[in-house]
């Protein structure tokens, strides 16, 4: 939900006046970007919860399709005609005399066997963001890096639940990570009193990030319906919309 310019002012002043005087505990590692975290995310505890409180008006449903509509359509506008400029290029440059390729569907001319990756990587890449712009249109969600122009290292996006502040971490799916990129989200969550690692799609094929130590630092998992519950979104009016907007995506590249 987006915060108006005093509010922001209000945030960013309050992070330059205190920030310095918060505390650093001896469980924060010494990286600095988390330090840094630990310190903003600690004062937005103190002002958050009341600004939640006071921009406690529900959506219509009507409203929730029109803006989720609103960004999936962004969503196809953006893919499309960056996709679509990688395929001009492709075709231009296959009219050269090359005489180096980077891959073997290059050398042969291949032109959907070539772009098949770039289209999928770049499409996932994509839509992850748009995902996170789908669960700020509620008025328990506050993104951050989008309302006050900060980093909060690990953090997406920060829920209201339960009248608790809660930092989140959203990936598309359940083996997003790799071992090492287990252990840093980990790190990264593990600093706030309340954090989630949340999976906007309740898809892959097991979860990637540990279970014992999200466990013992009582970070809660939540993949698919039980994240979006959290926010009062139906997952499967998002999961519909979201494979409609793919199906036209894909209609459109081949």
């Amino acid at each position: 939900m987006p915060i108006n310019k005093t509010t922001k002012q209000n945030l960013l002043q309050a992070i330059t006046n205190e920030k310095d005087k918060i505390v650093i505990p001896d469980i924060i590692p010494q990286d600095q970007e988390l330090r840094n975290a630990y310190q903003i995310a600690r004062i937005l505890d103190q002002y958050l919860p009341d600004y939640f409180r006071r921009v406690n008006k529900p959506l219509t449903l009507t409203e929730i399709e029109q803006k989720i509509d609103q960004i999936l359509l962004k969503f196809k506008q953006e893919v499309l005609f960056a996709l679509s400029q990688e395929k001009d290029k492709f075709r231009k440059e296959i009219q050269e005399n090359k005489t180096t390729f980077k891959n073997i569907f290059e050398f042969a001319g291949c032109e959907n066997l070539y772009l098949s990756n770039l289209y999928t990587r770049f499409i996932s890449e994509n839509m992850g963001h748009k995902l996170e712009d789908i669960a700020g249109i509620v008025n328990n969600v506050f993104l951050p890096d989008k309302e006050l122009d900060i980093t909060i290292k690990g953090i997406d996006l920060i829920i209201f639940h339960e009248e608790k502040i809660k930092y989140t971490q959203l990936k598309t799916k359940k083996d997003t990570l790799t071992g090492s990129q287990s252990s840093r989200s980990i790190n990264e969550l593990k600093i706030h009193p309340f954090s989630i690692f949340a999976v906007a799609l309740d898809m892959g094929n097991s979860w990637t990030i540990n279970k014992a130590s999200c466990e013992k630092y009582q970070i809660e998992r939540l993949a698919g319906e039980s994240f979006w519950s959290l926010l009062n979104l139906d997952y499967n009016l998002i999961l519909n919309k979201l494979a409609k907007t793919i199906r036209e995506i894909d209609k459109e590249l081949y």
